[in-house]
């Protein structure tokens, strides 16, 4: 399939007469979650119709264009790379359709992290940073053992975690308490901070192996350790890596599946509300924006919890089933993200595919301090905000631009929404000077932290772009701009009447959930959730055939890996 087409299939506007017949199921929102959901019922012999409100489909995982055809990605900037096998169980065949390649240096680089003045620490593949760590922290030695053994027995928890999302909710339940135990409660139940703290009294010593927090979606008081350690170690265990082809690829890769099967994905698709009877609580299809009513008595909602029973579901049928419109853990934070187009090549500028985590520290080196200091008081100019400098065109080693003589640079930062909420009430790039004034205080601040590590980009700064939490919510639809969905408190992972909420069976008859919200954040975790959304509404005997027919060939390629990697 042409590249031209490839692109127009993400870009398929919704019309009337573009709507399948005989619908077995319609998901709304097209992330990872959604398409891999779609993409394995479509295997199954099922029409599938997913609707996604953005003007291209993928949801976090697109890229966009700005003035100088420089691109970025919308969400996805960094994974590992058993993403492939999940992609590969999705969509079936002889072998992987698409290739997540290894990120970073020669020698295995591919963050790096900056704790105020202290020098810049790589964060390599295969953990082979340790001894580097270890070396830094020669007093410290017994504080990193005890964080990796503790982190180890978390991590080997994390997988049954994943499984009891397979379970009904009632062995959910009994799977927490009798499999997880307690060091899943103490491990998940306590935040990155409490527990860092607890293993060490080395600030920049808690503060490296918590380097990477920001991609938990929340500051490290309140997101639960569990997050901190799958970030943190399950990368550098994995390794980082990107789709070749850039984060489109991901969604180019689903959608022909689910079209192959006699479903469509449709974009500008605004759902107004999922139909239900009033007697049966049963499904019955969803209203659209423009009025159509598409009839169906399977809806798979990806677009999360608090959009879902707090926006879709009619509040009558929330009050009659006692289900909860809003959930007691809240949202995750948003991300400020600058958008940098830059005017001489990687090899000009001298730059790498490795990231870079900064985080500013108080005059003791307590990260956490100085990240809740900024938090508190986020325009104080004397309170570094903290951030990550990503450049897409470099990752995307085969893409169009990987020998351009242009760069493409990202930088986020950790925000709330109650920062710029005064501005949400008014027209998507109209909001008026005061918030261009804002944006333009916020670009200063990220450029002279990016110049900081870069000097050699001055100069070469040709396109700056800010958006803030106003911009996931408007173009994700992300509830309060949420970066990541729901929060990764504890109370996620430890609360039942949280957490039995958050199961991929709903109470409503015909209505599923999946994406992020149902498992955690993160591009593999999403496609997990589909899987399993999907397998749940398959089935156990379904289920197994469609495994027996998938597998095969993945276990092939995994123990053909594995032996090569044994025999270098």
């Amino acid at each position: 399939m042409g590249e031209k087409m490839l692109k127009g299939i993400l870009a398929d506007r919704y019309q009337v007469e573009k709507l399948p017949t005989d619908v077995d199921t319609i998901v709304i929102g097209s992330g990872m979650g959604g398409l891999t959901c779609a993409s394995v019922l479509s295997r199954m012999g099922q029409r599938v119709l997913v609707l996604e409100q953005h003007y291209v489909a993928g949801g976090g995982s697109h890229m966009f264009e700005l003035k100088g055809g420089h691109k970025f990605d919308s969400g996805l900037h960094y994974l590992v790379p058993y993403s492939g096998h999940l992609m590969w169980m999705a969509t079936g065949g002889s072998e992987m359709p698409l290739r997540f390649e290894l990120m970073g240096e020669p020698d295995g680089t591919f963050d790096r992290i900056a704790l105020g003045d202290f020098p810049p620490f790589a964060i390599k593949n295969d953990e082979k940073h340790l001894p580097d760590l270890y070396a830094l922290f020669p007093e410290h030695h017994d504080d990193i053992d005890e964080y990796l053994r503790v982190s180890e027995n978390v991590l080997k928890r994390f997988p049954l975690f994943m499984l009891s999302k397979i379970f009904p909710g009632w062995l959910q339940r009994l799977w927490h308490r009798l499999v997880l135990g307690k060091t899943w409660k103490s491990y998940a139940g306590r935040s990155i901070k409490e527990v860092l703290e607890e293993i060490t009294d080395e600030p920049r010593l808690a503060g490296l192996l918590a380097g990477q927090w920001m991609d938990t979606g929340g500051p490290p008081d309140r997101v639960a350790f569990l997050m901190g350690t799958c970030v943190a170690r399950g990368l550098a265990i994995e390794g980082g890596a990107y789709p070749v082809g850039g984060s489109t690829a991901m969604a180019k890769t689903l959608v022909p599946v689910i079209q192959e099967a006699g479903g469509r994905v449709l974009v500008r698709a605004n759902v107004r509300e999922i139909l239900i009877d009033q007697k049966s609580n049963q499904v019955t299809g969803v209203e659209m924006e423009d009025g159509t009513i598409i009839k169906c008595d399977r809806v798979v909602s990806s677009a999360g919890y608090h959009n879902t029973f707090g926006k879709l579901v009619p509040k009558a049928v929330t009050k009659r089933l006692e289900i909860p419109r809003r959930l007691s853990i809240g949202n995750s934070s948003g991300f400020l993200m600058a958008n940098i187009g830059l005017s001489a090549s990687p090899e000009e500028l001298g730059l790498s595919g490795a990231n870079l985590w900064y985080h500013p520290t108080r005059a003791n080196g307590d990260m956490f301090g100085a990240v809740s200091d900024f938090m508190a008081d986020p325009l104080n100019p004397d309170h570094d905000p903290m951030i990550m400098v990503t450049f897409p065109s470099i990752k995307d080693q085969l893409g169009e631009e990987a020998h351009a003589s242009k760069t493409t640079c990202q930088m986020l930062c950790t925000v709330d929404y109650a920062w710029f909420e005064k501005f949400a009430g008014q027209k998507n790039r109209r909001r008026g000077p005061e918030y261009e004034a804002l944006k333009t205080q916020w670009a200063d601040r990220l450029l002279a932290i990016l110049l900081r590590f870069y000097p050699q980009l001055a100069g070469h700064i040709e396109l700056v772009d800010i958006s803030t939490p106003l911009s996931i919510e408007h173009y994700l639809r992300t509830d309060k701009g949420g970066a990541v969905g729901l929060d990764h408190s504890p109370g996620r992972f430890t609360d039942w009447e949280v957490m039995r909420h958050l199961n991929s069976r709903t109470p409503i008859p015909g209505l599923w959930l999946t994406g992020q919200d149902t498992v955690t954040c993160g591009q593999p975790i999403a496609q997990a959730s589909g899987l399993i959304t999907a397998m749940r509404v398959l089935g156990f005997w379904r289920s197994i055939r469609y495994l027996a027919r998938t597998l095969p060939p993945i276990v092939r390629a995994v123990v053909a890996d594995a032996r090569a990697g044994a025999r270098g």
